[in-house]
């Protein structure tokens, strides 16, 4: 986290005398806001367990030392028995694969869900291990976070982490 300074915390709790806000209320609404707080939501649910199954995909693809388009990935992502299977248990309507694919690949690449794309909310596959954000920042877009490899051979970087 940050490190706050004394004139950032002044500042915030100005703007809060200002709007009225009392500060333990200001702490809730933040809170509600956290994934953390939103356990019984099932559309936020239902968002977070698409992330890891993206995440998911592209770590399986960079095993395999080629990461494809993120449409490509998506398309697979959707297409995936067990995609289908959960899409069925946390939605009523009819499954349309281009347009769940469409859909994935837009919140993918929507900026306003960098907050929920850390490390700290996702898991490899059969582990209880978290996703190291330098890994989900390198398979979210591997142009602007390449991965300094450790070993001029990936795959023994790639089993430490995978």
């Amino acid at each position: 986290m940050a490190k706050l300074l004394k004139k950032d915390i002044d500042t915030l709790l100005d703007y809060l005398e200002k709007r009225d806000i009392d500060p333990l209320e200001a702490r809730d609404i933040i809170h509600k806001s956290t994934p953390e707080a939103q356990e019984d939501n099932k559309r936020f649910n239902w968002k977070m367990l698409r992330f890891t199954m993206y995440l998911w995909e592209r770590i399986e693809q960079d095993k395999k030392g080629y990461l494809w388009k993120k449409t490509d990935t998506a398309k697979a992502v959707v297409e995936s028995k067990n995609y289908i299977k959960m899409y069925e248990a946390f939605n009523n309507s009819k499954y349309d694969p281009k347009k769940e694919a469409f859909n994935l690949f837009k919140l993918i690449t929507d900026p306003r869900q960098k907050p929920y794309l850390k490390s700290r909310y996702f898991v490899f596959k059969n582990s209880k291990n978290n996703i190291p954000q330098e890994i989900i920042d390198y398979l979210l877009d591997p142009k602007k976070n390449p991965i300094e490899w450790r070993d001029r051979s990936q795959r023994i970087y790639r089993k430490q982490h995978y």
